[in-house]
């Protein structure tokens, strides 16, 4: 859900909700909310993880790992994929290269990698390491996103050859806007500062020293595991929650940004780790007092969302490096969210209550965000009597509502018309200078539409209004219908511009950064 539309849905519900009786977290709490959970918002599987200290208070899993195989249920030792959650372990593994040395944070980024290039030199130049982790490039929300999602699997090399050509929204630095690409390209600079691969970085300095055995640091590892999930997505007006097809498994270049796969038992761990600042079970001190500090410096603001600020009476939000930091009922939180197709994830930490929650769940939803902000919240404040579950399961509701509307379906179907000009006027190559090439063609039922990074974002193109036409992806759990709009100059076709269809579509379908020029 666009920001926007999460924020007016979540004003309107707050006006009307109901709250949940005043609980404390504990053990009996936390089953009880898990299961609330699971339920209401029909998660196909889930694991959750409540540490106090080095005490584990809670810990327990939720359903099976696929639904084509019931008889197999999640286990604390089943993996899960917690997408950008895994941001966090790219930055650690950057602030433990600057305790070695070998680096520091507004080294330049062209220092590990010659060939980095934004659109403006000034930017290239000045463009540092705690630049690709803060989101404050000026580059649009999400931007270059389409590259990766929803089964692109780019190289670092294509990623580089793209951001120089993607335009600003903003200046350098003055704004926050959420960036994966940036990361990918973090990654590389560990690869190259360090002298060896990223996961390879992750796996020597992170899992294997804090014995964290189930995880896997790259995306197809994780896929093969024996004991893993398979994440699942429900196409709007869906009840039934579907297995997400594998291409949608993202690349493992794309790993640093969000690819990384545990167990909850072994995420359990890293939270122990953070609430014990940097040291590990067996009391060794793996990363500096400083650098703790440091990877939790807030650096750029971000927007309180109203559920933030009347539910957890939040006044400010800052993302810091890998972690959003802010103030909770009152209380210091870091945290952050995670969600890929058909997978969602939330770990929360009460630092000075030394309090963490995560959960992971492989499905879409927002039940992990729910509970750990509800199981956060009972910690933090239970006279709130803050009703997370209650209002992000309304939430999520009238997003999917919203969703089903946007689709095409019933009522809604799209009411063809005539198109304005003859369609071979259409038909041709078109080029974005960071995404490539786009054909439009005309078959036998009409014109269509391939993008050609992508294998499943190829469709017929039906005409809605004069030179607009949209695009009905077959993949219906997609959510991320676009329409098409072409340029016309003087009677010709020159270009096309996208945007989605549906507010609700997810930012990392990126259409609308999208300008094509039409090959002669």
């Amino acid at each position: 859900m666009t920001r926007t539309a999460f924020a007016a849905a979540a004003t309107a519900l707050l006006l009307g909700s109901a709250t949940a009786s005043a609980q404390e977290l504990t053990a009996e709490r936390a089953s009880a909310a898990a299961r609330q959970a699971v339920e209401d918002f029909d998660v196909t599987g889930l694991s959750v993880a409540v540490v106090k200290g080095d005490e584990i208070v809670f810990m327990n899993s939720y359903g099976v790992r696929d639904v084509r195989q019931p008889d197999v249920p999640v286990t604390t030792d089943t993996i899960f994929p917690f997408a950008s959650v895994s941001k966090a372990f790219t930055t650690t593994a950057i602030a433990m290269l600057v305790d070695d040395g070998v680096m520091d944070w507004d080294d330049p980024v062209r220092d590990f990698i010659p060939e980095f290039e934004m659109s403006d030199p000034y930017i290239t130049a000045e463009f540092s390491v705690r630049d690709l982790v803060t989101h404050r490039s000026g580059l649009p929300l999400g931007a270059g996103d389409l590259l990766v999602f929803p089964d692109g699997k780019p190289e670092v090399s294509d990623i580089l050859a793209a951001i120089r050509n993607i335009p600003p929204a903003t200046s350098f630095r003055s704004e926050y806007a959420y960036d994966n690409l940036m990361y990918i390209i973090a990654g590389e600079v560990v690869a190259r500062a360090a002298g060896q691969p990223w996961h390879d970085v992750i796996d020597d300095r992170i899992f294997t020293p804090l014995g964290m055995d189930s995880c896997e640091a790259l995306p197809s590892e994780a896929a093969a595991a024996e004991n893993t999930v398979t994440q699942h997505t429900r196409a709007p007006g869906q009840t039934e929650a579907v297995p997400i097809d594998p291409l949608y498994i993202i690349g493992d270049s794309t790993s640093p940004a969000g690819g990384l796969s545990c167990s909850i038992a072994d995420l359990a761990i890293w939270a122990q780790f953070w609430l014990n600042e940097g040291v590990g079970p067996d009391g060794e001190r793996l990363l500096s007092e400083g650098q703790v500090a440091e990877l939790w410096s807030p650096v750029t603001p971000q927007s309180v969302s109203p559920l933030l600020a009347q539910l957890a009476d939040s006044h400010f939000s800052l993302y810091a490096h890998g972690w959003s930091v802010r103030d909770f009922h009152g209380e210091y939180f870091v945290g952050h969210s995670g969600g890929l197709l058909g997978a969602s994830s939330y770990l929360g930490l009460l630092p000075d209550q030394d309090i963490a929650v995560v959960v992971t769940s492989n499905v879409s939803t927002y039940a992990s965000t729910a509970l750990a902000l509800q199981l956060l919240s009972d910690a933090a404040a239970p006279e709130a009597e803050a009703d997370w579950l209650g209002l992000l399961q309304s939430v999520y509701a009238a997003n999917r509502e919203t969703a089903l509307e946007d689709s095409g379906a019933g009522e809604t179907a799209d009411v063809a018309i005539e198109p304005v000009r003859d369609l071979d006027d259409y038909s041709g190559e078109y080029i974005d200078p960071w995404y490539g090439l786009v054909t439009i063609e005309q078959r036998e039922d009409g014109l269509f539409i391939d993008m050609s990074r992508s294998e499943v974002l190829d469709a017929p193109l039906i005409a809605v209004a004069p030179d607009r036409f949209v695009a009905r992806w077959p993949d219906r759990s997609l959510n991320a219908d676009a329409y098409v709009d072409f340029t016309v100059v003087d009677g010709q076709v020159t270009g096309m511009t996208m945007q989605a269809v549906s507010e609700t579509t997810d930012f990392s379908f990126d259409f609308h950064d999208l300008d094509f020029t039409k090959r002669d």
